[in-house]
């Protein structure tokens, strides 16, 4: 059984290393569905942080992570170990396990790809967002508890509605204390976040949490500001979708998608 941990709410960070892949997650990943949980978010930034880290080659760039959320994420030490299931010259596939005591709670796989000059024929039919400057300051907290979220800057584009808003994301904590982390798992980090910004219903009236997020990108991002320009479904037997084009301040970058379970909040 795993001990439980308390979180220090004076770090600057989300974790703190302990070496070996293994990592001790503070006050600033709680999640916003339970107290004792990590929000899905900053997993992904550890997750694409240690796949980064993986047997790194700069002639190669990751083009998707797919995690697969496997139950809650207790806020407990995190061991994450990554491996090479496809190996290749031009393209590989790794597979990242996310552990927390001997359970093993998110499995990630991602598309590794070699860097083409293909710059005769780039185009870019996603639609872009306007810039950070052009936008109002957007309050994560007056809808959702947890000190992930707290954590946050967030910017709106002016005409955003339930279901449908646009949103600019920078954090106030680093990743990792005392590591300077690739910019894609700075990126990484905040894209989860999507689920939360354009609601259909208030989440203290229903839960929506996503069991899977499946990331798309095209280019590496630049971490400074994550745009997420996001649609959210609901469909009539309790499934729904969270969709989003991911930017930066240059412009599109990907895409995001979140599928998730529609369903009354617990009674009792």
């Amino acid at each position: 059984m795993t001990t439980p941990t308390i979180l220090d709410p004076d770090s600057n960070s989300y974790y703190r290393p302990l070496g070996n892949g293994r990592y001790l997650p503070t006050l600033h990943v709680q999640g916003a569905w339970n107290d004792h949980e990590q929000h899905m978010s900053p997993v992904g930034g550890l997750i694409a942080h240690e796949l980064m880290r993986h047997e790194p080659r700069a002639d190669m760039q990751l083009a998707r992570i797919n995690f697969e959320i496997l139950g809650l994420i207790p806020a407990q030490d995190t061991h994450i170990s990554v491996t090479t299931i496809r190996p290749g010259r031009t393209i590989e596939l790794l597979e990242a396990t996310l552990t927390i005591g001997e359970r093993v709670i998110v499995r990630a796989r991602a598309w590794r790809l070699s860097r083409q000059d293909t710059s005769a024929v780039a185009a870019v039919e996603l639609p872009s967002m306007p810039p950070p400057d052009e936008c109002t300051a957007y309050n994560p907290t007056q809808e959702w508890p947890g000190a992930f979220l707290a954590s946050l800057r967030m910017k709106a584009v002016p005409g955003g509605r339930a279901g449908r808003r646009s949103v600019w994301v920078q954090s106030t904590k680093t990743l990792v204390e005392g590591v300077d982390v690739d910019p894609l798992a700075s990126y990484a980090m905040l894209i989860d976040t999507a689920n939360g910004i354009a609601t259909r219903v208030r989440p203290h009236e229903m839960m929506y949490p996503n069991v899977e997020l499946s990331v798309h990108l095209f280019r590496n991002p630049d971490a400074q500001w994550v745009g997420l320009d996001t649609c959210v479904t609901f469909g009539e037997s309790g499934i729904g979708l969270t969709s989003t084009t991911l930017g930066d301040i240059h412009g599109p970058v990907g895409r995001s998608e979140q599928c998730l379970t529609v369903r009354d909040l617990p009674t009792g």
